[in-house]
């Protein structure tokens, strides 16, 4: 029983050890949605190709996407294409990090031929997204709950095994006294 105690309590001290070093690990840095709308965008040569219009979020408020703004010349011409989370990388445009003065290149490993297919950001575009992102999120939601009473349940036993070992070993003790 001692070893179930040692086992159940060394756990425990793991799974909280790791969650603890995941979310240091996790921690990135803080960017400014303000200062990120207007970034230059650059793609893989390094050759600008537009700015950042818009950034997209998810039900979760993490980056979806940007809405990239190309080929403008005098304010005309150009379109707006989507650059999904995982095709771009954000980084200091310079050695401006202060609180009030910083400013954000985006750069893309895609040539200029690539992100000619990317999908141009409209109504159909936003729609079809939105649906599939909301599905998804409704999926999420519900293998979330069916994961979390799988917990609940499987905790619950645990603790009861717990607490009946504890149990078990103070009528032992108290035998061994007597």
């Amino acid at each position: 029983m001692r070893k179930f105690l040692s086992r159940t309590m060394g756990t425990s001290v793991l799974v909280g050890g790791m969650a603890l070093s995941l979310s240091a690990v996790a921690a990135e840095g803080l960017y400014s949605m303000d200062e990120l709308t207007d970034a230059n965008v650059f793609d893989r040569t390094g050759e600008e190709i537009g700015e950042v219009e818009d950034v997209l979020l998810t039900n979760d408020m993490s980056v979806h996407s940007l809405v990239i703004e190309t080929g403008e010349i005098l304010g005309l011409g150009g379109g707006e294409i989507i650059a999904e989370r995982g095709t771009f990388t954000v980084a200091v445009a310079s050695d401006k990090r202060s609180f009030d003065d910083v400013e954000y290149e985006v750069h893309m490993e895609l040539s200029q031929e690539e992100l000619k297919v990317l999908p141009q950001y409209n109504e159909d575009w936003w729609n079809e997204t939105s649906q599939s992102l909301q599905q998804a999120w409704e999926s999420t939601k519900e293998i979330s709950e069916s994961a979390w009473e799988s917990t609940k349940q499987a905790t619950s036993s645990v603790w009861y095994d717990v607490k009946r070992g504890v149990a078990e070993m103070g009528e032992e003790t108290k035998d061994a006294v007597e």
